[in-house]
């Protein structure tokens, strides 16, 4: 009986060990392989917001700014400076780079007076620029069309016309332009096109061509949206596995997890706040990716509950 009994303790003994060391050897090298994928993963994820940072586009096309206005023209520079997405609005400056046949005996001084016309600017659409004065750069904020509750894929376009005027014979009369413009603001690209005018500034019986400039999010801004998103979406995920694994009984409940997944709960606010371009409330993020994110933590900390309630041990009554 003894022998037998030895045998069968030792066998049993021998099969528990045998089943440890086979789990840990099916399960350490897919543990393994989890954990450089998602190395490798990060790595990628990291280098390319690094380089879509690096190579993010923000000057707009300078045009004739590289050459120079023609004589018989003035030259001017437009330079985006601010996007309000959520007011609908673009600040710009205007300079003047040269005054061409207006040029007085210094440069960047007109010998004549000369009046500056900008349509859909959220104020004065006129400036005037005196004869023998240095002009200051002229701000405008012009009214802008987009959606920013489409964020960060929203682009905001503004349509305008642009024209200098000069007196002649008790008249005022267009001058020749060259219009060109660099931009240098965060989280921003510019592109710009000529267009044929709307009817928005006639001079004459000529109608102004106007200007589309087109201002839509970087690369790298969007890419640092999709992956605070990203990382939004993976909380619920935790916080359900480890409640459903609990509720199953194949982890031991603890009530100290529970805060761990209301600071997740908490956390949610400061990464919604976070977003680069302050995407306002109701935008489609807060539909399809914040709601359900506070809904599925909300939902991992109940199940926790219960399976606390279900597995947890009961207390000792406090005796009297």
């Amino acid at each position: 009986m003894s022998g037998r009994a030895a045998t069968g303790w030792s066998m049993h003994h021998v099969r528990t060990a045998c089943h440890t060391v086979c789990v840990s050897a099916r399960t350490t090298p897919r543990t393994r392989t989890l954990v450089i994928v998602m190395i490798v993963a990060f790595a990628l994820v990291y280098a390319g917001v690094v380089a879509l940072y690096a190579l993010n586009e923000r000057t707009v096309s300078r045009g004739g700014c590289l050459d120079g206005a023609a004589p018989d023209e003035i030259g001017l520079s437009l330079t985006p400076t601010a996007v309000d997405a959520a007011a609908d609005r673009l600040a710009m400056t205007i300079d003047v780079e040269s005054f061409g046949p207006f040029e007085g005996e210094s440069a960047g001084i007109p010998d004549e007076d000369l009046t500056l016309l900008i349509t859909d600017t959220d104020g004065p659409r006129s400036y005037d620029i005196d004869a023998g004065e240095i002009p200051s750069p002229i701000s405008v904020r012009l009214v802008s069309d987009g959606q920013i509750e489409r964020w960060p894929f929203d682009t905001h376009t503004v349509q305008f016309a642009v024209a200098v005027l000069h007196e002649v014979d008790a008249g005022l009369r267009p001058v020749p332009l060259d219009v060109c413009g660099s931009a240098h603001v965060p989280g921003w690209t510019f592109s710009s096109l000529q267009v044929d005018g709307d009817g928005d500034l006639v001079l004459g019986d000529q109608v102004v061509d106007e200007i589309s400039l087109t201002a839509t999010r970087s690369a790298a801004t969007v890419a640092f949206g999709v992956i605070i998103v990203a990382l939004m979406i993976v909380m619920p995920a935790l916080g359900l596995t480890v409640a459903v694994r609990v509720l199953r009984g194949e982890r031991k409940a603890e009530a100290t997890l529970m805060s761990w997944m209301a600071a997740m709960l908490f956390a949610t606010i400061p990464l919604r706040t976070f977003l680069p371009g302050s995407p306002p409330i109701g935008s489609w993020v807060d539909y399809l990716v914040v709601l359900w994110v506070v809904a599925g933590l909300i939902a991992a900390l109940v199940i926790y509950v219960v399976a606390w309630l279900k597995w947890a041990p009961a207390g000792e009554r406090p005796q009297r």
